[in-house]
């Protein structure tokens, strides 16, 4: 390891550097010393800007200089702020490839770790490939525990920028994007509404938004009390080839909660993994959705969620008399009361009726006025924390894409267009320069490439996100606008896209498999079946450069023939099933923006499948 010089771990505090410099050069006409960075009252989000000071993090400190060689050769530079637990983290280009820097960098942010050992202030293989890749280097802070907000990590991104333009030998200008998932997705956001030339554009990714209530996710625990006896057969009746009619097996009780549950913009797709809807899935829910805890700050709403007029508890419906008998079954305590009326609580706090929550107006009559008795608004504060306070006003400052998936049970759909009105709003005619939205279909809310059984239904849909950052990359730095917003319709809080490349936009291709039996194929054991299926690209979608196959429905593919990237593409293949069932075979292809057969990053997939009888 490279011996690291004194005064590179001394710590930098820059302003202090400009005055020193100003003092031994008096010849020079005297700058001022830059301003700090305007908080306007203890809570509000802070106003960063390229030159004011943060004195939370005024002093950096390099830790550490290596050369590495993976995942690739690079120069890393690591180090903290003084006086903090933030640390950082910079991926410079190896110094013999020096001139594939093209004067930006990428910065990757998340609030918190979820393990021993994991740090947010050190970039994954994949986001320090995608940067040197794309011509950038990668930076990254955090620590080993919880980094809330955006301005430890605007210090760094400013910090990165003297060293680059050192290490590099350069003093063009440095364009910097920043993105971040989920609670990243919220740092990104205080990032875009709160500072000013830190970086020129954000890739907020599966779009969080201060939720009321959470009702997202307390409307899933609702469904899990109501529907888990009942999820197998409504996952059947959706999936390819199924009947369509997911109420075909329910009673009132279920009937009003699966309506209720999609009405809050849970999608319906999510069904595919109905484990994870309902909180069953051990990897991400451990304790499930629910819990006995009482809400501290409203002690009294369980009494009167089970005794008050108005309340379901006490309702007199098919709904009502179902919480009834759950609580019956799970045991009458105090505990058990409150974990069922917590699951309810979103029709009991409903936000002003023009702040654009329209999955909660199925609680209010025509009127606009409540249905149900109402108790006081609690403000989100998980939000507030994690995005350092941001109004999510839509006031965003440089080139935003957002990076939202179909599939998503957490970061609904639907929030993605809550915030993309606001933002519509703030910005006026302006929006249309600035702001874009890429949903993803088959794609939910965890990251990565999917393996094993999820790999069978949903894609990697990464490469979306890194095609989005050269896109807003090229729109801040050369003016070439992105490629247009997937075009949406609403129904019934729904996010609906056509199955069509070039009417649907955005940049994912689509695909289909082609079948005269309403998504079933009917084959016989050893005899070979016909699969066929078509692919598109959008406007902005590139190639389809590789098609792959699963024909268990297990996740493992095999590769079929792409003979040459094309926009559109048939493909073909035969299979024989040596074993009688069911199976859901799926076809997944990838596009390239330039039909870049090797490409390793900014790949765009998509899958269809269908339901395949095989009979002896």
């Amino acid at each position: 390891m490279p011996q690291t010089s004194l005064a590179r771990r001394a710590p930098v505090a820059l302003g202090a550097a400009i005055a020193l410099v100003a003092v031994l050069l008096p010849a020079v006409p005297a700058a001022a010393a830059p301003a700090p960075c305007v908080q306007s009252a203890p809570n509000a989000p802070m106003a960063v800007t390229a030159d004011c000071i943060d004195a939370l993090y005024a002093q950096p400190v390099i830790d550490a200089e290596t050369d590495e060689t993976s995942p690739v050769a690079h120069r890393r530079v690591s180090g903290h702020f003084e006086g903090t637990n933030i640390q950082f983290n910079i991926y410079l280009h190896a110094e013999q490839d020096k001139a594939q820097w093209d004067g930006r960098f990428f910065q990757y942010t998340y609030p918190t770790t979820f393990a021993a050992g994991q740090s947010t202030a050190r970039a994954s293989d994949r986001a320090i490939g995608f940067a040197l890749a794309s011509g950038g280097y990668a930076v990254q802070a955090g620590n080993g525990s919880i980094s809330l907000g955006y301005r430890h990590s605007a210090a760094a991104a400013k910090f990165a920028e003297t060293l680059a333009a050192e290490y590099y030998g350069s003093d063009r200008e440095i364009f910097g994007y920043l993105y971040g998932p989920s609670g990243g997705s919220f740092q990104t956001v205080g990032a875009a509404e709160n500072t000013e030339g830190v970086w020129q554009g954000f890739v907020p990714m599966v779009q969080a938004v201060p939720t009321p209530n959470s009702y997202n996710f307390n409307g899933r625990a609702a469904a899990e009390l109501i529907l888990s006896d009942k999820a197998e057969a409504i996952r059947d009746a959706l999936l390819p080839g199924g009947s369509g009619d997911p109420y075909a097996t329910l009673d009132a009780a279920e009937s009003a909660m699966l309506t209720e549950l999609h009405k809050l913009g849970i999608p319906w797709k999510a069904w595919e993994n109905s484990d994870y809807l309902l909180g069953y899935d051990p990897a991400y829910f451990g304790g499930g959705l629910d819990s006995d805890a009482p809400l501290t700050y409203d002690p009294t709403y369980v009494v009167d969620f089970w005794n008050a007029p108005g309340y379901l508890g006490t309702e007199n419906s098919p709904l009502g008399e179902r919480v009834r008998t759950e609580l019956a079954e799970m045991g009458d305590t105090v505990g058990h009361r409150w974990n069922i009326a917590k699951r309810f609580a979103y029709r009991y706090q409903l936000p002003a009726a023009n702040t654009g929550w329209v999955a909660l107006n199925q609680f209010r009559k025509p009127d606009g006025t409540p249905i149900y008795p109402q108790r006081a608004v609690v403000e989100p504060s998980f939000s507030g924390a994690v995005s350092g306070n941001a109004a999510f006003d839509g006031t965003i400052n440089g080139k935003v894409i957002v990076v939202s998936n179909l599939y998503d049970s957490d970061a609904l759909p639907l929030h993605t267009d809550w915030y993309r009105k606001r933002v519509e709003a703030a910005l006026g005619s302006a929006a249309s320069g600035n702001y874009r939205v890429y949903f993803t279909d088959h794609a939910d809310h965890q990251d990565a490439t999917p393996t094993g059984a999820r790999a069978a239904t949903l894609v990697d849909w990464y490469g979306g996100v890194e095609q989005a950052l050269r896109d807003v990359a090229r729109w801040a730095e050369d003016g070439v606008p992105a490629p247009a917003s997937t075009r949406y319709s609403i129904k019934d809080s729904q996010i609906e896209v056509s199955p069509l490349a070039l009417v649907r936009g955005g940049i994912q291709p689509t695909v289909d498999f082609v079948s005269l039996g309403n998504g079933v194929i009917k084959a016989k054991v050893g005899k070979p079946v016909n699969l066929i299926a078509a692919a598109h690209t959008p406007l902005g979608g590139g190639k389809v450069v590789a098609a792959e196959w699963d024909f268990e429905g297990d996740g493992t593919y095999v590769t079929g023939a792409v003979r040459t990237p094309q926009k559109i593409v048939a493909l073909t293949t035969k299979h024989t099933f040596s074993q009688p069932g069911t199976y859901f075979v799926s076809v997944r292809v990838t596009a390239e923006r330039d039909g870049n057969v090797g490409a390793k990053f900014a790949l765009l997939q998509n899958i269809d499948r269908v339901r395949v009888v095989v009979t002896p």
